[in-house]
C-alpha cells in the first residue's frame, strides 16, 4: 500500500513539474540554510564538553561595580583551595590563547598557539589525557613542559620527544615530560603547550592581577551557591585579615566579590562579556523563520491547486477511497517532495560547506563528534517540515463534496483563500524582515569602520618581541629600526589598539584621598605622537626626569571625567599599594578605543617605563610608517630584525587589519544574513510567481471577456495585481516594528552604536515592493496580452 501511495504520488508531481520544482528549490533552499545553522550550533554548544569532570570546573573571576576582571591575582588559586574544603584542587595559569607564540628545539623553530604556563595542579583541575607520561606528576618538576601530540609531531617528527628540551620566546627553557591527546570537542581554552611556570615564586603576589583561576569542585553545587560561599570565605579570611583592605571595606565599600562560570558554558553563557548565544540565538530563529518561509510556500502552492485536483479526489471517493486514505496520498506526496528537498539540500551542503567554513572561518562537518545526535535532529526537523507542509492541504483535498465536485460546482470560497492570504503575509513578514535586518547589520558595520577610534591606524606595523626587547633593549632596537629610511617612529605599549586579548584590568588609584578606578597603560615618550592621538589639555610626554620615571602621568577624556575636577592638570595620583611617591597629571588625550565598540572606553593613566609602581608587561613594538612603498619599507624592518632578535624571527601586523580581527564575528553575521536574505528574497518571489499563476489561470476567461468588453492591458494587471498589494503592505507594515524591535535589542550589545534612521525601514519597504510588484506584473502582462479567443473558445 505504502509502495502504491508513493508510485502515485510521483507520477502526481510528474504531471505538474513546474511547479513541483518550485516547491522543491524553495524547501531545499530552506532546508540547507536551517542544516549549516544547525551544524553551527551543534558546534559551539560541544565547547568543553570532551569530559563529564569538566561540569565540576569553574573559572573564577572578580567584579567590582561593574569593573570585571577575569584575569585574577596570583594567589587567589592557592587561596581558595586551602580555605574552601569543597575544592578538590584549584590552579592558575596565564596564556597566549589564540596568539602564535615562538616554540624552539635545538633543530626547529615554529610558531604555535596554544600556549600556557602553569602551576604543578593544571592537571588535577583538567582531565587531560596523557598519551606518555605520568599524569599525576608530570607537572611536578620546575622545567617541565606538556606538549600536544600534534605539536610534538611538529617539533620532533617521528622522534621520542620524551626528555627533549623546548624554548618558548627564545627565553623559558624546560623538558618535555607529557603529551597530551588534544580533547575531540573544541575548548574556551585549547592547549598545544603546558609549561610550568618559570616565575611562579616571584609572580605570588596579590597585587599581581595576570593569572587565572580555575577550580574543580569536589560535588555537585548550584552557581550561586558556590558563590556565595566563596564570597564568604574570601570576606572572612581575606578582607577582614588584611588592615588595608579591611579599611577600604569599612570607609567606602570598596570590596571585589568573586563570580563564577562552569567551563562548559564560558564560550556561550558567560556570566559577563561577549557571549556568543546572542549571535547563535538570532541565526537560529533566522534559519527557522527561512526554513518556515519554505515549508509555507509549499503548503501555499499546494492549497492553490486543490481545485486543479477537485475532481481527482471526486472520482476517487466514488470509486472507494475513504477519508484516510486520501489524506495518506496527499501525505506521501508531501513526503517524497520533502525527501528530494532534503537529498538535494544534502547534496549542496556537502558541495559548499568547504567554502561556507572558508568564508566564516569555521570548521563545520556532518561527521562531527556527536554526528547520531544531528542526524536525529535533522530527522525531527524533517518530520515537523513534512507535517507542517503537507498535513492542511491534505485534509483539506480529502474534505471535498463528491457531489458539488462532479457537478463541477466546486468553489473554494473565503476561506481557502483566507489561509493562502495569510501563508503569503508570513512569508513576505520573513522577507522584509530579513531585508530590515540586513540594512540594519551593515548601517552598524559601517559606523564601527567609520567611527572615530581616537588615533590614527594608517601604516602603524605592530611587532612582536620578547619582553627583554622591550624592557632593557627598547632605546638600541628605537635607534637601529629609526635609522630605516621609511621609518618615522618606533614606540612601545603595553596595551596594544585592536589587539583580541588587550589588558582590560583596572587598578586602585588613590585620588584627593578617594579610591578611584583606572586602567594602567605603560607607553614610551612619543607613543601619542606616534599615533596620532589629539591632546586635549596640558602636554604630552617628553624626556624630563619626572616623565622617564613614572613621575608623570597623562589621562584619558573618560578618566578626567571619572576624576571630576574641572582642570585635572598639575593633580596627583598615586598607584594603589605603591609607596614610591605621587604622579604628577600633565595631560589630557582624547579617549582610545582599544577593545572596539562592544564595551565602553575605561578611564585610563598613561606613564612611562616599569620604572616605578605596578610592573606590567605584555605589549608590543610600534612602527610608524612614513614611506609610500610600504613592502620594501617592511623588508628592511625584516632585515634589520635579524640583529635585533636573531633566535626570533619577525612577526608583524598592520593595525588597522587588526582592527578588522575585532569584527569579525560581525562580518560573519554579514554573510550569513545576506545569504538567508537572498534565499528568502527567491523563496518569497517563486511562491508569488507560482500563485499568480494559478490565480491567472481561474481567472483566465475572465481575463478574456474584459478584454472583448474593452478593457486594457493595464487595467487588468492592476485587477490582478490590488490584491497581492494589499496583501503586501499588510506584511510591510508588520514586518517593519519586528525588525526595528529586533535589531534595537541587537545594538544593545554596543557600547557604541548606529542609530536605526528611518530611511532603513522606508528602503526595505520599497525593495519588497518593487520585487513583488515586478513578479506579478510579469506573469499578467503576458496574459493580458494574450488573444481572448484562445481563452473563450474552450469549455
Amino acid at each position: 500500500m505504502i509502495k502504491h501511495h508513493f508510485k502515485i504520488a510521483w507520477r502526481s508531481l510528474w504531471n505538474t513539474k513546474s511547479y513541483t520544482f518550485i516547491n522543491i528549490v524553495g524547501l531545499s533552499a530552506g532546508l540547507a540554510s536551517f542544516i549549516i545553522v544547525l551544524l553551527y550550533l551543534n558546534y559551539e554548544l560541544s565547547y568543553d564538553t570532551w569530559s563529564p569532570e569538566l561540569e565540576n570546573v569553574y573559572r573564577v573571576g572578580m567584579e567590582n561595580d561593574g569593573d570585571v576582571q577575569n584575569q585574577t591575582p596570583a594567589p587567589l588559586a592557592s587561596f581558595l583551595g586551602k580555605k574552601y574544603p569543597k575544592i578538590e584542587a584549584s590552579t592558575s595559569m596565564q596564556g597566549a590563547g589564540e596568539y602564535e607564540v615562538l616554540i624552539s628545539t635545538a633543530g626547529k623553530s615554529v610558531y604555535y598557539k596554544g600556549f600556557a604556563s602553569a602551576d604543578s595542579l593544571f592537571l588535577k583541575v583538567f582531565p587531560y589525557q596523557l598519551i606518555q607520561g605520568e599524569r599525576s606528576t608530570a607537572l611536578n618538576p620546575p622545567n617541565s613542559v606538556i606538549l600536544s601530540k600534534e605539536l610534538a609531531t611538529t617539533l620532533f617528527g617521528e622522534t621520542n620527544p620524551m626528555g627533549q628540551t623546548v624554548k618558548v620566546f627564545d627565553a623559558m627553557e624546560g623538558v618535555v615530560t607529557g603529551i597530551i591527546q588534544l580533547p575531540k570537542t573544541p575548548s574556551h581554552r585549547p592547549v598545544h603547550l603546558i609549561m610550568r611556570d618559570p616565575y611562579e615564586k616571584q609572580n605570588f603576589f596579590w597585587n599581581n592581577h595576570s593569572y587565572e583561576t580555575y577550580i574543580k569542585v569536589n560535588q555537585n553545587i548550584a552557581s550561586t551557591q558556590l558563590e556565595e560561599e566563596l564570597n564568604r570565605f574570601y570576606f572572612e579570611e581575606r578582607i577582614k585579615k588584611t588592615e588595608e583592605l579591611n579599611e577600604a571595606y569599612l570607609e567606602t565599600g570598596d570590596k571585589f566579590t568573586l563570580f563564577t562560570d562552569a567551563v562548559p558554558d564560558i564560550q556561550n553563557f558567560s556570566k559577563y562579556g561577549t557571549r556568543n548565544i546572542k549571535t547563535l540565538s538570532i541565526l537560529f530563529i533566522l534559519a527557522v523563520l527561512l526554513l518556515l518561509a519554505g515549508a509555507i510556500n509549499f503548503s501555499n502552492l499546494n492549497v492553490a491547486k486543490s481545485i486543479g485536483r477537485a475532481k481527482e479526489v471526486g472520482v476517487r471517493k466514488v470509486l472507494g477511497s475513504g477519508k484516510r486514505n486520501l489524506v495518506f496520498q496527499f501525505m506521501a506526496e508531501t513526503a517524497l517532495q520533502c525527501m528530494i528537498s532534503f537529498v538535494i539540500a544534502a547534496v549542496l551542503i556537502l558541495l559548499f560547506l568547504p567554502y561556507v567554513n572558508n568564508a566564516l572561518n569555521l570548521q563545520l562537518s556532518f561527521w562531527q563528534q556527536n554526528s547520531w545526535g544531528l542526524l536525529g535532529q535533522i530527522g525531527i526537523c524533517l518530520i515537523v517540515i513534512i507535517l507542517l507542509s503537507g498535513i492542511y492541504p491534505s485534509f483539506y483535498l480529502s474534505r471535498f463534496n463528491i457531489i458539488n465536485v462532479l457537478k463541477d460546482n466546486f468553489s473554494g470560497g473565503n476561506k481557502r483563500t483566507g489561509l493562502r492570504n495569510v501563508l503569503l503575509v508570513f512569508q513576505f513578514v520573513v522577507t522584509a524582515f530579513f531585508i530590515v535586518a540586513i540594512l540594519g547589520v551593515n548601517k552598524q558595520l559601517d559606523f564601527m569602520q567609520r567611527a572615530d577610534k581616537g588615533f590614527s591606524e594608517d601604516q602603524i606595523l605592530r611587532i612582536e618581541t620578547t619582553q627583554a626587547t622591550r624592557e632593557q633593549g627598547f632605546q638600541k632596537t628605537r635607534r637601529e629600526l629609526l635609522a630605516i629610511p621609511g621609518v618615522s617612529n618606533v614606540v612601545k605599549t603595553t596595551t596594544v589598539p585592536g589587539d583580541k586579548i588587550a589588558d582590560s584590568s583596572t587598578y586602585n588609584f588613590e585620588f584627593q584621598g578617594e579610591k578611584i578606578r583606572m586602567g594602567s597603560v605603560k607607553v614610551s615618550t612619543d607613543y601619542f605622537e606616534a599615533l596620532e592621538v589629539p591632546l586635549i589639555n596640558g602636554r604630552y610626554f617628553n624626556e624630563s626626569y619626572a616623565d622617564q620615571n613614572t613621575r608623570s602621568a597623562i589621562i584619558n577624556q573618560t578618566a578626567a571625567r571619572k576624576l571630576g575636577v574641572g582642570n585635572p592638570l598639575g593633580k596627583t595620583i598615586s598607584f594603589g599599594g605603591c609607596d614610591e611617591g605621587d604622579v604628577n597629571i600633565v595631560g589630557v588625550v582624547k579617549d582610545i578605543n582599544v577593545h572596539g565598540f562592544e564595551t565602553a572606553i575605561k578611564p585610563m593613566a598613561y606613564t612611562i617605563e616599569n620604572k616605578a609602581c605596578m610592573y606590567q608587561s605584555g605589549g608590543a613594538i610600534l612602527l610608524k610608517l612614513k614611506s609610500d612603498k610600504v613592502q620594501a619599507t617592511v623588508a628592511a624592518i625584516s632585515s634589520t630584525w635579524k640583529s635585533i632578535e636573531p633566535n626570533f624571527p619577525i612577526r608583524y601586523t598592520f593595525l588597522d587589519s587588526n582592527f578588522q580581527e575585532l569584527f569579525i564575528s560581525y562580518f560573519r553575521l554579514q554573510k550569513i544574513l545576506n545569504f538567508f536574505g537572498i534565499v528568502a528574497i527567491l523563496i518569497s518571489v517563486m511562491g508569488l510567481f507560482a500563485l499568480t499563476a494559478f490565480t491567472i489561470k481561474q481567472r483566465d476567461k475572465e481575463i478574456g471577456i474584459r478584454k472583448v468588453l474593452g478593457a486594457t492591458v493595464s487595467s487588468i494587471v492592476a485587477l490582478i495585481t490590488k490584491d497581492f498589494i494589499m496583501l503586501l503592505m499588510l506584511a510591510i507594515l508588520i514586518a517593519i516594528p519586528l525588525g526595528w524591535y529586533a535589531m534595537d535589542k541587537w545594538l544593545e550589545n554596543f557600547a557604541y552604536k548606529t542609530q536605526l534612521n528611518w530611511w532603513i525601514f522606508i528602503v526595505a519597504a520599497v525593495f519588497i515592493f518593487g520585487i513583488a510588484v515586478l513578479t506579478v506584473s510579469m506573469k499578467t502582462i503576458r496574459t493580458a496580452m494574450k488573444n481572448p479567443v484562445k481563452s473563450l473558445r474552450t469549455e
